[in-house]
């Protein structure tokens, strides 16, 4: 090792530390700021380069750096979207938040030519704010943060563990399976943004739906039924009672068991449920008034009006014991536990 590529060793090993806190500066400016913005992330992470690998750089690349703060990736964080168009809008948080080195800053999605193979990340290279509350010493500090979308961070961990960065010195086979699967994966992504804003086209279409009343016109499935549990008056205030009834906090889970146990019971539409609420409100209050006197709990499901509505719907229909066992099993999965909370249910048939 050249005596420059040791001082810059020795460097590394004294400002390490340094390192270590911004990176969990940097991830904590990053996941709040993205929250605000209300993207969804897969994941914020961070890393601090090893001394093997910074050792390894130097011996590959040492002619480029006379001290540590030429390395511009000690300090790495990433953050991996979901969908590939919210890559550029994380971006533009990015630019946001830090002082950026433009001329060391690389879109590495435009330097791939039509013939190459690859599916790569957008680069920056960072610096905390001149004017931010941080050190002096830490605001000093150069830290590179990688932008990507999920599948662009699996072409990405593949392709580095395959040991093929470029398409230099691959065989003409190896670079046409290559190109193959990126190609594969940046189709992957495309239909990925469709489906989503599909579902919040329909999303919205059903919005209207409920707004205007026509409830019997919204099949149920699992966007029908959360929007209705979110937005309808009767539902929610009924949800509302029984959740103070209970003196329990309330926790949101989604309503997705709920579209299963609804079939079993002939519900085809949101227009059923409301039906199934104004004929078995007081029943399913009864019920859960029995319960909450029976058993402490701590927290309830948001979804605590559909559970009591669908047993009071199984209870004033008229369903055997062993129609009541097979709806418990929707949800237990255990045919001894789903006996038991049948006959407990059948046993309750006297409030």
């Amino acid at each position: 090792m050249s005596l420059k590529n040791k001082a810059i060793i020795d460097e590394y090993l004294r400002d390490r530390e340094l390192y270590v806190r911004l990176g969990d500066i940097v991830t904590g400016i990053l996941k709040k700021e993205l929250k605000n913005a209300d993207i969804d992330i897969m994941a914020v992470e961070h890393r601090v380069k090893e001394e093997q690998s910074l050792e390894g750089k130097l011996e590959l690349k040492g002619e480029k750096y006379n001290t540590l703060d030429d390395i511009t990736d000690i300090l790495g964080a990433r953050v991996i979207c979901f969908f590939s168009d919210d890559v550029d809008k994380v971006a533009s948080i990015v630019e946001s938040l830090f002082d950026i080195d433009w001329s060391n800053s690389v879109n590495k999605r435009n330097q791939l030519t039509p013939e190459a193979f690859g599916y790569l990340s957008l680069h920056y290279i960072c610096k905390l704010r001149e004017n931010s509350k941080y050190p002096k010493e830490l605001k000093n500090k150069k830290f590179e943060i990688q932008i990507r979308s999920t599948l662009q961070h699996t072409w990405a961990e593949i392709s580095h563990d395959l040991g093929y960065k470029s398409e230099f010195g691959v065989p003409k086979k190896i670079t046409r399976e290559l190109s193959r699967v990126a190609g594969l994966l940046e189709i992957a992504d495309d239909q990925f943004i469709s489906i989503r804003n599909d579902i919040r086209k329909y999303g919205e279409e059903v919005e209207q739906l409920l707004e205007q009343g026509k409830l019997g016109e919204v099949l149920i499935d699992l966007v029908t039924l959360k929007q209705y549990l979110e937005s309808n008056e009767n539902i929610t205030t009924f949800s509302d009672e029984l959740i103070k009834m209970s003196g329990a906090k309330r926790r949101n889970f989604s309503p997705e068991s709920y579209v299963e146990q609804l079939n079993f019971l002939g519900k085809k539409t949101i227009g059923d449920v409301e039906l199934m609420l104004l004929d078995n409100r007081e029943k399913a209050l009864k019920l859960a008034r029995h319960t909450f006197e029976t058993t402490k709990l701590n927290w309830i499901s948001s979804n605590i009006s559909l559970y009591f509505l669908c047993r009071a719907e199984l209870l004033d229909n008229g369903y055997s014991l062993d129609d009541i066992t097979k709806f418990m099993n929707l949800t237990t999965k255990n045919q001894r536990r789903a006996q038991r909370q049948a006959e407990h249910l059948v046993n309750m048939n006297f409030i």
